[in-house]
């Protein structure tokens, strides 16, 4: 690529990431009737000032940065001593503006992907404060304590612990087993955040959508109560039920894949045509009421300790059983292990099917094994809605997981079709 174009693609990434910023700030500030310190003018203006010492290192040295970061510091710190000296103690803008100088001298460097996400989330940040707020407040002692063990377990136990196979095939590998275990707990956790910023009166399907993050079993189990509640929610019900199973498969593509890349060519088809089959019938069934259509469901926060050692466990044992599966019976035994584990928990199994695939199973039987938990788990919600619900949301949830499950085997027929 030619120097000039290059430049100029460091300079416009340095001037919308200060753009971006600088909208939310312009606004906040107005809001806020204090005296603008810096808008959706002078942030493009700070970022460009980061951006164009990286551009001129190699001419003016390192001195040009220095003196840029100071001017910019400096008059920062001036807007924060005079807005204090008017009560007003935030110094959100100030700090806004280091970061988009900073950000300046990322895209300066030419780290363009990383300056434009990182000056995305900023943005994001910036303008989810009343929500971030909102949910600040609301979090009990018990979620920020959940808060604190996550990252407990994510930063200082995950790093410590051994990466070596132990035991049976060595199949125990402490620090891969307890990363899947900081994977799911930080998905669900996600889900939870979600479902605690946009509320659960936000409709039935907002509520399927982001609960399936957490759980899809307890979104069906949530969702067939709601339907003997009310016949009218039968329609909304069923679509939160399906699209929380959709959810499930596309959940089980993106654990499996990121702990093996390798399984997704051989599970994206079957993966696909059971997502596509339900995002198709939860759209057909989305009728009814929607300003009725409300969740009336609980969703506790899905993360503490006890639970993320049960899960370790249970991992490590499907590993075992999984491996010991193969080991003696093959492959059958292999699938016959998948289903009967979908029965209760369908990530644990995939997760568990996906880490051996390399070294043991090879790409397309792990495909085929974790096809057969996604499709059993599937009917196990089928046979949940049908048992718990009422009136029409039984039928239509039958009709569209069984549909689901349907699609999902008959495309491993084709995919899997030597095995």
């Amino acid at each position: 690529m030619d120097a000039p174009v290059a430049t100029f693609e460091r300079l416009l990434v340095a001037l919308l990431v200060g753009l971006l910023i600088g909208l939310d700030r312009e606004r906040t500030e107005v809001r806020k009737g204090r005296s603008l310190f810096a808008g959706v003018r002078t942030f493009p203006l700070i970022a460009v000032a980061g951006a164009v010492p990286m551009l001129l290192m190699d001419i003016a040295g390192p001195g040009l940065l220095v003196v840029s970061f100071i001017v910019v510091g400096a008059i920062s710190l001036v807007s924060y001593i005079r807005s204090s000296a008017t009560g007003d103690i935030g110094a959100t803008t100030e700090m806004a503006a280091l970061a988009t100088f900073l950000l300046g001298v990322l895209a300066g460097a030419g780290q363009l992907l990383v300056a434009g996400a990182t000056g995305v989330a900023v943005a994001v940040l910036l303008v989810a404060k009343p929500r971030l707020e909102g949910f600040s407040k609301a979090l009990t002692t018990e979620e920020l304590s959940a808060v604190l063990e996550l990252a407990v377990i994510s930063v200082i136990v995950l790093p410590l612990l051994p990466n070596r196979g132990y035991g049976p095939w060595q199949v125990f590998n402490p620090f891969t087993i307890w990363l899947v275990v900081v994977l799911v707990s930080a998905l669900s956790f996600s889900g939870f955040i979600a479902m605690r910023l946009w509320g659960q009166r936000q409709g039935l399907i907002i509520a399927g959508l982001v609960g399936a993050m957490v759980s899809s079993t307890a979104v069906t189990i949530a969702m067939a109560a709601r339907s003997r509640a009310s016949a009218k929610l039968a329609g909304p019900a069923a679509s939160a039920t399906v699209l929380a199973s959709t959810v499930m498969c596309l959940r089980v593509a993106v654990l499996t894949g990121v702990v093996a890349a390798g399984i997704l060519p051989w599970l994206l088809p079957v993966i696909g045509a059971m997502s596509v089959s339900g995002l198709v019938a939860a759209w057909l069934l989305r009728g009814g009421n929607e300003t009725e259509a409300e969740s009336e469901a609980t969703f506790t926060n899905p993360f503490s300790l006890t639970a993320a050692v049960t899960f370790a466990v249970v991992y490590a044992l499907l590993l075992l059983g999984v491996e010991a599966a193969r080991h003696y019976i093959g492959s059958r035994g292999l699938y016959l292990a998948a289903a009967l584990s979908a029965l209760v928990d369908v990530d644990a199994i995939s997760l568990a099917i996906a880490q051996m695939a390399p070294s043991t199973l090879g790409w397309q039987a792990a495909a085929a094994g974790v096809t057969i938990a996604s499709v059993t788990n599937t009917l196990v919600k089928l046979a949940i809605a049908v048992s718990a619900g009422r009136g029409g949301f039984r039928g239509r949830v039958a009709g569209a997981l069984g549909v689901m499950a349907a699609v999902g085997a008959l495309t491993a027929l084709v995919v899997f079709v030597d095995l």
